[in-house]
């Protein structure tokens, strides 16, 4: 069927706002601050065999999801029970679907005079869905309820036995059960407005216009790929988990190379860490809707969110490892190690993007902390009232975005997965949780550093008050950043604290006036200790009146900071969000008696620090700092300088792909310095810096253990910009100049 051009765009976007109708409806019934507030929720919609016609603007890992989980309900169940008009199941398996048993989902079937003619979901996240609380799980059998599809309403009846039998499973049967009777709304919402649809503009056209959404979405996401460079690009993003025998911090890492041909993309994770014994995994359903994250986000955002943009993407994902654990592996933090995930990808499609000229497309990270470990955000216990306390608080919400190649990161802007997201309310939060805010503020030093720095993500000071049975969950510090800066961007501040500390007095201490807003002024307090748990204790007490302070997830950088504006940084040292120390020490700033930048001082204090890494790195002729660089071809191959020269492709901030006496040469787009050949690693011709982590923020982690990785930072011999920041954990790796753009010259010479 012909589908006219004008009637198809009118459908698409009444479906849309149906679609919108219905999430909005789901968060208006719930009673879940992460839902109502924090967004984590997706209505989408499906083609009769629960191919993605359309998802909608809730959490982008929902909608990729449900796409198995139709496909495996019609398998399993499409002759015994069989499916009918007003039928609505509950689904929550992760091995099949979703990231963890706290993805829920209630998928609707749509019958026309007696047809399956389409599929209507929605999802949220949830509380709690029994079982052992966060972090203590060993197995997926330890985290709570596990359905592979039960029908909570059938014909259009609501099962309240089914209901019963699936909320009684939880701390808090009313709280759950409202998110799941949300989800019915919701889909109740969707359905009568689909059918409307169907009335409206007829079944034959609705069936051609969505086979047509998903031809277009394949061909405008195999077109974009057309316009992109071919080449390899590989990034390295590390995490921290415990294994279930061990006390201490293990590291694992993600390691990503996208290979980029013609129309098609190839996500290789070879070399990810094996799965772990606890619950830091990711199934491979999961890992797939991650990626959805990851695309949607940053390559195929104006393309058509359905299935039809999936289809020039392979993945390769080593069985066995943390993004693809094998059955029945717990999988509780597969949303943390799945962020992980999106900024592997996301840091190699940034690069790609940049080398295609799509700047407007590059964003550096959106998911850098300087360390991971210490409480988590996930808390049991009860409230002051006696209610069951399931739940996490999800600042995380209003994370740091990250920097752009023409300007700064949006503070506290949001989170990657969810483009309509926003930050729980704190009055809300005091209402349903044990805790009292005594802060929530931009942390100081916190964000990416760079020409254009990451958006601040926020800290928080709170205490427990009127429960005395609150847990957390605890990890030990992983002292490795995870996240990324680009071409000279750092991947995360090192501002904030995250630990729990032991009070005395304390409302006596609130009432006389003492008043901390921060973890920095907590420090030399006498009636405030660190509380720091011994042993294996996957989830630790806070006794009442304790302090928990945490910082969220900030934007890392982009470009060198040495490049920022003076008068930048200035702002940021005036209002509070860059200390004057790292204003010297990482961005050359020098500041007068009046707060003022100093022209003159701070010209000289950077070319101080350009001289300076000069000096302190391995140089490109000479073994590099703990190794040997490899090659000694790139330098010599190319030459000293390459000043003339044909300009082919901006494959990098600083650096330029050109062709020069016959040849394809890596060149500074600043003084002409030649790297290597265009086919050759530029990192192996760059003087090589290794940046101490304790060096670069002053201090250890709280727990004062040593730091397990180091920055990497990549120079270029003949102007002194840094060119890249990379995170190197050496006992994990000895990869150690990771070759993070390849590209393809076959097609220039």
């Amino acid at each position: 069927m012909d589908v006219d051009p004008i009637r198809y765009e009118m459908f698409l976007h009444r479906l849309w706002a149906v679609g919108e109708e219905g999430r909005s409806t789901l968060q208006r019934v719930t009673a879940s601050p992460i839902v109502a507030q924090g967004g984590e929720v997706m209505s989408s919609f499906y083609d009769a065999e629960g191919t993605m016609v359309l998802a909608c603007s809730g959490h982008l890992r929902f909608a990729a999801a449900t796409s198995d989980a139709i496909k495996y309900l019609i398998e399993w169940y499409g002759e015994s029970p069989g499916f009918h008009d007003g039928d609505q199941l509950f689904f929550n398996d992760p091995y099949v679907a979703g990231s963890h048993t706290y993805d829920m989902m209630v998928i609707k079937p749509i019958f026309l005079e007696g047809r399956l003619i389409a599929w209507i979901a929605t999802s949220t996240h949830t509380a709690d869905t029994g079982g052992v609380l966060r972090g203590a799980a060993l197995e997926i059998f330890h985290e709570g309820i596990r359905i592979l599809g039960v029908k909570v309403v059938e014909r259009g009846e609501f099962r309240e036995d089914v209901f019963r039998t699936l909320t009684e499973q939880c701390r808090d049967p009313q709280y759950v059960g409202l998110d799941i009777k949300a989800m019915i709304a919701g889909n109740n919402v969707c359905s009568s407005r689909y059918l409307s649809l169907v009335e409206k503009f007829g079944l034959e056209f609705i069936e051609a216009a969505g086979e047509k959404t998903l031809a277009d979405a394949e061909e405008m996401a195999r077109a974009k790929l057309r316009s992109l460079p071919d080449g390899v690009w590989r990034s390295r993003v590390y995490y921290s988990a415990r294994e279930a025998d061990q006390s201490d911090a293990d590291i694992i890492a993600v390691i990503c190379a996208v290979t980029k041909e013609g129309d098609s993309l190839d996500i290789d994770l070879d070399g990810t860490s094996p799965q772990t014994s606890g619950d830091t995994n990711s199934t491979l359903p999961s890992t797939v809707a991650h990626l959805n994250i990851a695309l949607t986000n940053q390559l195929f955002w104006d393309i058509p969110w359905n299935d039809g943009k999936l289809a020039p993407i392979r993945m390769r994902v080593p069985e066995g490892s943390v993004l693809n654990c094998t059955f029945p592996a717990a999988c509780g933090l597969a949303p943390m190690i799945g962020g992980m995930f999106v900024a592997a990808v996301s840091e190699c499609l940034a690069k790609m993007l940049y080398a295609a000229g799509r700047r407007e497309d590059v964003n550096a990270g959106w998911f850098g902390a300087w360390y991971s470990g210490g409480p988590g955000f996930m808390y049991g216990g009860h409230n002051r009232e006696g209610l069951a306390n399931a739940q996490g608080l999800y600042d995380v919400h209003g994370g740091g975005l990250g920097a752009r190649p023409d300007r700064d990161g949006v503070n506290t802007g949001g989170h990657m997965n969810i483009p309509s997201g926003g930050i729980s309310d704190i009055e809300r939060i005091e209402m349903q949780y044990p805790f009292i805010y005594l802060a929530r503020r931009h942390v100081k030093d916190g964000s990416g550093f760079g020409k254009h720095r990451g958006g601040y993500g926020s800290e928080r000071l709170l205490f427990v008050y009127g429960s005395t049975d609150v847990t957390a969950n605890y990890r030990p510090y992983g002292a490795v950043p995870n996240g990324f800066g680009l071409f000279g961007g750092y991947p995360a501040g090192f501002g904030g604290n995250r630990a729990l500390y032991r009070t005395e007095d304390l409302l006596q201490r609130l009432r006389e006036g003492a008043y901390p807003t921060g973890a920095d002024e907590l420090e030399g307090l006498d009636w405030c200790r660190l509380d720091l748990p011994e042993g294996f204790r996957p989830r630790v007490p806070i006794p009442e009146l304790s302090f928990i302070t945490d910082v969220t997830q900030s934007g890392g950088g982009f470009g060198d900071p040495l490049e920022r504006n003076p008068a930048h940084v200035e702002r940021d040292v005036r209002t509070g969000r860059t200390s004057p120390d790292v204003a010297d020490r990482i961005f050359g700033v020098k500041l007068d008696g009046a707060g003022g930048v100093d022209d003159a001082a701070t010209a000289g204090r950077r070319e101080e620090l350009r001289t300076a890494r000069l000096e302190r790195g391995s140089r490109p002729d000479g073994p590099r700092n703990g190794g040997n660089r490899g090659s000694d071809g790139p330098a010599a191959a190319a030459g000293a300088n390459a000043a003339d020269g044909e300009v082919l492709l901006h494959l990098h901030e600083y650096l330029d792909l050109v062709r020069t006496a016959g040849r394809l040469v890596v060149r500074c787009r600043k003084c002409a310095h030649a790297f290597c050949d265009g086919g050759e690693n530029y990192k192996n011709a760059a003087v090589e810096i290794t940046m101490d982590l304790e060096e670069v923020a002053g201090g250890r982690v709280p727990s004062g253990e040593p730091y397990r990785g180091v920055l990497l930072g990549y120079v270029c011999p003949g102007c002194a910009t840094l060119l890249q920041v990379d995170v190197f954990c050496p006992t994990r790796d000895d990869q150690r100049p990771l070759w993070d753009i390849q590209l393809d010259c076959s097609g220039l010479d």
